[in-house]
Formats: C-alpha cells, sequence, structure tokens
C-alpha cells in the first residue's frame, strides 16, 4: 500500500487554510516587542561608547600634560630646543603629536596659519629655509594618535596672528626654562570642547573641560 502525506488526504480548502497560518507575517506586538529590545540594546551601548571615548581623550591628554613637563625640564637638562608638534587629522588621517629638538636656542618666528607651504628641493638647500628641528626619539618615539573622532580643533599660541585650525602647529620649550604661551584646543565635533593650557613660565599643563581663549589667560 503505498503511504500517503496528510495533505494529500486533507480537503482542499483545509489545507490552505493550515498554510496561511503557517506563512503568516509578525503581529504587531511581536514588532513592538523586537523594537523595545533594540532599544533597549541601544541605550546600553552608547553610553559606554561615550564613556570609552572620554576615557582615550583623558588618557591622551594626560600623555600631552606629562610630556610636557618632561619637554619643560630636559630643555633646561639638556640646554636644548624643544617642540611639539601638533599635527591636524583630516578625512584620511587621524590628529597626532611628536616632539622635535635642536641643538642650540632658537628664535621664535610669527606662524601663518594654514597648511605648512611645500618647498622646492632648491628652496630647501638655503640656509634659510633649512629647518634645525629633528624628530626627538628620546622624549617620545613614536607619534602618539588621537582617539578616533577627536581632533584638535585650533591651536593658539604668541607667534601666530590666528589660531591654526589645520596642517601643524608648534609649541616652543626653551633652554631658559621658558615656554611659548599656548592654548590646545581638543573636541570631538559636538559636545567635547576642552582646552590644555601651557604655562609660559612653569611649561606646567593645565585641563579645562570647556572652550577658553588665549587672550582670556592670566598668564
Amino acid at each position: 500500500m503505498v503511504k500517503r502525506a496528510v495533505t494529500d488526504i486533507m480537503p482542499i480548502s483545509l489545507v490552505r487554510i493550515c498554510r496561511k497560518k503557517n506563512q503568516r507575517g509578525f503581529t504587531l506586538i511581536e514588532i513592538l516587542f523586537v523594537l523595545g529590545i533594540i532599544a533597549f540594546v541601544v541605550a546600553i551601548t552608547i553610553p559606554k561608547l561615550g564613556r570609552t571615548l572620554g576615557t582615550q581623550l583623558r588618557s591622551t591628554t594626560r600623555k600631552i600634560i606629562t610630556l610636557n613637563n618632561e619637554l619643560h625640564s630636559f630643555s633646561r637638562i639638556k640646554n636644548k630646543t624643544y617642540r611639539l608638534v601638533l599635527q591636524f587629522g583630516d578625512a584620511e588621517h587621524k590628529g597626532r603629536f611628536y616632539v622635535e629638538s635642536a641643538s642650540k636656542k632658537q628664535l621664535l618666528a610669527p606662524i601663518e596659519p594654514g597648511p605648512t607651504p611645500e618647498l622646492t628641493k632648491e628652496e630647501k638647500a638655503k640656509p634659510e629655509n633649512q629647518d634645525p628641528f629633528t624628530p626627538d626619539k628620546e622624549m617620545l618615539k613614536n607619534p602618539v594618535d588621537l582617539p578616533r573622532g577627536v581632533n584638535f580643533e585650533d591651536v593658539e599660541n604668541e607667534t601666530s596672528k590666528k589660531p591654526i585650525t589645520e596642517g601643524k602647529a608648534y609649541i616652543i620649550f626653551f633652554p631658559e626654562g621658558l615656554v611659548e604661551k599656548s592654548v590646545i584646543h581638543l573636541t570631538d565635533g559636538n559636545k567635547i570642547h576642552w582646552s590644555l593650557i601651557v604655562n609660559p613660565l612653569t611649561g606646567h599643563t593645565d585641563l579645562e573641560t570647556e572652550y577658553i581663549k588665549l587672550k582670556d589667560l592670566n598668564l
């Protein structure tokens, strides 16, 4: 005897009803339940991401503060001029900072805000265009990247006529123990607008969790 499937002996109308029940979509209650789960997960995840960014940013600012203190001390001990290079990020690269040094005292020259101009080989060969600073691996072995999503908002110092917002900015540490009066502004483009204030006499760097202009400081 040939065995027949159950659906073969069921009335056609009943088969159609069963198939419709098995192929029905989600009910409104089921959709709301899933959306509630998604909202719960998002509510938990977003604060964690915010805390992670805050932790990374605080770690980075501590590195800058510690590094500034070291540059201030070593400039006198080693009788060298150091500069902290602050490189702005763009669509392809993160913002970063690193250290360069020169073997003797260097004079401050006015800096025009904007990208560092590219010189030809002949122009670079001229003594007046030769940069006395070279990367200093002793003070900082490798450049330090800013956390993802964070960049230098601008840098203000006494040698620039306007806040520097692209290219590179420099904080100069002199052998006499003096530092160029400066403010480094960091931002995530939204809520974070931090200020790193460099004291010109002590080299100490203070962190303020708000945007403070150089002209408003009493240093």
